[in-house]
């Protein structure tokens, strides 16, 4: 718990399961990439209270799965995550989800072509905060929350994804969008 574990640049295999409260530092999105094979499951899982992500692109090594499984390029189960000028790019389902009561703030980050959304937040008390970021190309919508999921978005750019920029699918939970750029989503 609260050691800083650096990364240097490079590709590192994944899947990575975070257990303890850590920082996980990059050399930077474009130098330090963790790539998983896309049937082996999420390329990062966060199990911890308060992990924070820095500097890293998440990705899969394909699309494609022959079983037909959608793995998350990041997934936070539990506690607070921090990801600060990250990449979640062609996961063979979301970009980065938050399910189970989790929370997690994003600044800084880009989601592009992944095959499902690129930001999803599903279920009662998870909650989303993403600022200065940008979801673009996905396959379904640029961010999705779902079954009570709260989201604050501020200063987004979302654009070209193949459903909806901003999709919120419940009652239960607020959902604030405060100066985001919505452009050339096909649905909404």
């Amino acid at each position: 718990d609260n050691d800083r574990i650096v990364l240097g640049k490079g590709t590192w295999r994944g899947p990575l399961v975070v257990r303890k409260s850590i920082e996980l530092q990059g050399a930077g999105a474009e130098e330090t990439i963790v790539s998983c094979a896309a049937g082996d499951g999420n390329t990062l899982t966060i199990l911890a209270p308060n992990v924070r992500i820095s500097g890293d692109t998440l990705r899969d090594d394909s699309l494609l799965v022959e079983n037909g499984s959608r793995f998350s390029a990041a997934t936070v189960t539990s506690g607070k995550t921090e990801f600060v000028n990250c990449r979640f790019f062609e996961s063979n389902g979301h970009g980065l989800v938050v399910i189970q009561g989790a929370s997690a703030t994003i600044r800084r980050c880009a989601f592009r072509d992944n095959a499902w959304n690129g930001l999803a937040a599903i279920g009662k008390g998870s909650t989303i905060m993403m600022e200065e970021s940008e979801s673009s190309g996905n396959f379904h919508n640029g961010v999705e929350t779902w079954e009570g999921a709260a989201a604050t978005l501020k200063q987004n750019r979302i654009t070209n994804n193949s459903r909806n920029g901003i999709h919120a699918d419940q009652t239960e939970a607020p959902i604030t969008c405060e100066d985001n750029t919505l452009t050339d989503n096909r649905e909404f």
